[in-house]
């Protein structure tokens, strides 16, 4: 006859084996400290299962209020509170030339697909950003339904004229709702040293609604090497630059306007980067 302890043992084993969560995360814990390179795959995988988790539970909420960004203020407090215990941690500057009253469009620099948890930082900020994605998310059922459910913008990257009627009614949004639209204004992530060139778009739409442009720059992700398979541990530090007004600007300012804030952002890109460096553990 068992002993209570062995009862309690046998009961455990169950539960484990009966439990195929349970021993997958058992099995990224144990790969990630044999490998590196695996510890990288497992919290990549983790971090993007989680901000799926975070904003697909809380759907029957949203639908109290759809299309608030607001919505997806807990969720991004969680998803945050989450990529701090794999050692990463965000430092916000510039918090003063936040205007919640004031619609625009925000420029960021894109570097990764944890990016997300970074606009989850800055929502809590804003308050009244939304990003603007691919069409293609909007089909990974259901965090597509959940990102829309919380305002995210989808347009049609291969569809020129489509894409612009859906920025054409974002811009209206802008001046009604004082919306702020998050644009990676490179329009692919990359980790490279310099920033790609700036695509357009985002200044028309600026222009078009005569409203404000306002840089933000992340500093790299040195804790990470998508090349190297490195997941290790840092800082990123945001910086929030004055708005840019547009009133009075045209199209043809529009070729000016992309290129200073190009300059601006990639001159404190450097910056912030050298200084977040201090901070890397891989």
């Amino acid at each position: 006859m068992a002993t209570p302890m062995e009862g309690i043992i046998i009961a455990l084993m169950n539960v484990f084996l009966n439990s195929l969560t349970l021993q997958v995360a058992v099995a990224l814990v144990v790969g990630s400290l044999l490998s590196r390179t695996f510890k990288y795959h497992a919290k990549m995988f983790i971090i993007v299962l989680m901000s799926f988790l975070v904003l697909v539970v809380p759907i029957p909420l949203f639908l109290f209020k759809p299309r608030w960004p607001l919505n997806a203020l807990v969720p991004g407090i969680v998803a945050c509170a989450f990529i701090r215990l794999f050692g990463v941690e965000y430092e916000i500057r510039g918090q003063e030339h936040i205007n919640v009253r004031n619609g625009g469009v925000v420029l960021l620099n894109h570097q990764s697909a944890i990016d997300i948890v970074m606009l989850s930082r800055l929502l809590r900020e804003f308050r009244n950003i939304v990003p603007v994605v691919k069409k293609e998310l909007f089909y990974m059922l259901p965090f597509g339904i959940a990102s829309y459910l919380v305002g995210v913008v989808f347009i049609d990257r291969k569809n020129t004229a489509s894409a612009k009627d859906v920025m054409k009614r974002e811009a209206v949004a802008i001046t009604k709702d004082h919306l702020k639209l998050a644009i990676f204004p490179e329009g692919t992530r990359h980790d490279n040293d310099t920033l790609l060139p700036f695509k357009k778009g985002s200044f028309h739409v600026a222009v078009d609604s005569q409203s404000i442009i306002q840089p933000v720059v992340v500093s790299k992700y040195h804790f990470l090497d998508h090349k190297r398979k490195r997941f290790g541990r840092g800082r990123v530090i945001i910086k929030i630059f004055p708005e840019i007004p547009t009133k009075g600007m045209t199209k043809a300012d529009v070729n000016d306007l992309t290129e200073r804030c190009q300059q601006l952002m990639q001159t404190e890109f450097d910056a912030l980067s050298a200084e977040a460096k201090q901070y890397c553990h891989t």
